[in-house]
């Protein structure tokens, strides 16, 4: 079982772990053009378990890349921004470009997808292993 990072505020031109894979985690995108956003991303085991939860604040229309020290497979992953919207999905998180959470607000909302398939992989470990 992996332990839990403390949470805390990640301004977006600050580099993260060292530890992580080579390829991002989580992609955040804020379309506001007018309004930074925080967001909190929490990632958690299929143990139930929160394995990482980090806050970054992303600018208006600026993206941010979060790396996450991770074995690679399936998480849930939750977003949620500073007044209380939220979403959640399961996403393959890995050093492939594709395995990685795309978190995306603006106009109020915040939504989190994948670019890769989950059903592709088994439930097992922390978050889950490929087939």
């Amino acid at each position: 079982m992996q332990a839990r990072q403390p949470e805390r505020e990640v301004d977006a031109a600050e580099r993260t772990d060292s530890r992580a894979p080579n390829s991002e985690s989580a992609f955040v995108r804020n379309y506001d053009s007018a309004e930074a956003h925080t967001v909190t991303v929490t990632v958690i085991g299929s143990d139930d378990e929160t394995v990482v939860e980090r806050s970054v604040t992303v600018g208006p229309s600026a993206a941010s890349s979060l790396r996450f020290p991770l074995e690679r497979g399936v998480y849930r992953v939750e977003v949620r921004l500073a007044d209380g919207t939220d979403d959640s999905a399961m996403c393959p998180i890995g050093s492939d470009p594709e395995e990685c959470a795309v978190v995306e607000c603006g106009n109020g909302i915040v939504s989190v997808t994948t670019l890769a398939e989950p059903s592709a992989y088994r439930t097992g470990g922390s978050g889950s292993e490929t087939a």
